[in-house]
């Protein structure tokens, strides 16, 4: 039987998020509390996990459940988003310590 849509970004968006985190297979197991084999066989799609593994996964991978469905240009638009906000923050950051600088400068005058 051919693998369901739904089974295929399943498998496709566990590997991936399970690669940007430089974790194997084993190391996700673990993580989980589940076996190897278990992870391996949602990664080809012959499986697929209960809620409370979903959980497990999702936590494990720093994602949210729905992410794990994601189409492959979703998870573009979700790097974009993660990297402007990273870049407000920072930008944040920058401008608090210029002004107190600034402010803490004219007032020694």
């Amino acid at each position: 039987m051919p693998m369901l849509k739904v089974q295929s970004l399943l498998a496709a968006n566990i590997k991936l998020a399970r690669k940007r985190l430089g974790f194997s297979q084993m190391r996700l197991a673990e993580i989980c509390h589940l076996s190897t084999s278990y992870i391996g066989e949602i990664e080809l799609g012959k499986k697929f996990p209960s809620a409370q593994n979903f959980e497990r996964l999702s936590e494990a991978l720093g994602v949210r459940v729905y992410q794990l469905f994601y189409e492959p240009e979703h998870w573009e638009v979700n790097d974009k988003y993660d990297m402007i906000a990273e870049l407000k923050i920072e930008l944040q950051t920058e401008i608090n310590r210029i002004l107190e600088e600034t402010i803490t400068k004219h007032l020694r005058k």
